[in-house]
């Protein structure tokens, strides 16, 4: 590819990415966990075998879900001692 076909790429690719911000930014807002923390993500795709160089541009919003649970589980086969025992 020479400069200006690199070029014409780049610019594409950046005004793609500008629109889905522009298009979905208030919605990732939204998706913001309690400290306001969210993430958008975009994906750039070339597929050369066409005779024009075709462009896939794909953004994603994403928040971050933790949950946890912790348990004991007693063996069915040993006999209880009656003594409580601590985490």
């Amino acid at each position: 590819m020479n400069p200006a076909q690199i070029e014409a790429h780049q610019s594409a690719a950046i005004e793609a990415i500008k629109e889905l911000l522009d298009a979905n930014f208030i919605e990732a807002e939204k998706s913001a966990d309690d400290n306001g923390k969210f993430t958008i993500s975009f994906r750039v795709a070339f597929d050369r075998s066409h005779p024009q160089t075709h462009l896939k541009v794909t953004s994603r919003i994403s928040k971050s879900v933790t949950d946890e649970i912790e348990t004991n589980v007693a063996d069915p086969d040993q006999m209880e001692l009656g003594l409580a025992q601590e985490l």
